[in-house]
């Protein structure tokens, strides 16, 4: 799974993004995107675009809708980034509620249209299948955030991609033995966020 860049004509803008906002928390960013910076929303994008599209796949059960899913998510974030509380809830909680939110207006634009021959109807998208495990999804997003690019970038790939670890040394161009070594520093530094995560925050949803 590849996915795009936002549609830029869709935020109004012209600029082609290039993530180079880095080590910012996410709640830092989005103080940032209310403040009309591309840059921050390229970065925010780059970091959950993945467990949005994830989160759409699961309760849509459609990829080309979790794709819109993607679009419609971040443009809102775009739209909406002033109204963000972060006293009420983190960056990750705030855009999976909204992510769950739009998922719902999508399901019911996909109920009125005619079903392709192998579709099923999804009774109860507000929940989704397995609610705990988008959850567990957007844990491991947010921990992602905020580990190193390159520990990020091959989790991500074997994460969300399900790419094994040769492919990801293919993808990258990195020799495989570093993928390997990076590999298992990342594991491990993503627990140990995790866990202080866990500690520092109880869980919203």
């Amino acid at each position: 799974m590849r996915l795009h860049r936002l549609d830029q004509s869709t935020l109004g803008m012209r600029e082609t993004f290039r993530p180079i906002v880095k080590g910012i928390a996410d709640e830092e960013l989005v103080g940032q995107v209310a403040q009309g910076d591309k840059q921050a929303l390229s970065e925010l994008y780059d970091r959950y675009a993945r467990p949005v599209y994830a989160t759409g796949v699961r309760l849509l059960r459609d990829s080309h809708l979790a794709e819109d899913l993607v679009q419609d998510a971040f443009t809102n974030v775009w739209r909406g980034a002033a109204s963000f509380d972060p006293k009420q809830a983190s960056f990750a909680t705030w855009l999976y509620r909204l992510t769950r939110n739009r998922a719902v207006d999508l399901n019911r634009r996909k109920r009125v249209r005619p079903m392709s021959a192998g579709e099923e109807p999804l009774s109860n998208v507000s929940g989704g299948p397995e609610p705990e495990a988008s959850v567990d999804l957007w844990d491991v997003a947010k921990a992602l955030s905020r580990i190193s690019d390159d520990h990020r970038e091959v989790l991500n790939l074997a994460y969300f991609e399900g790419l094994s670890q040769r492919e990801i040394s293919q993808r990258t161009g990195v020799p495989l033995g570093t993928i390997k070594s990076r590999t298992t520093a990342a594991l491990k530094r993503l627990r140990q966020v995790m866990e202080v995560s866990a500690v520092k925050e109880p869980r919203r949803e």
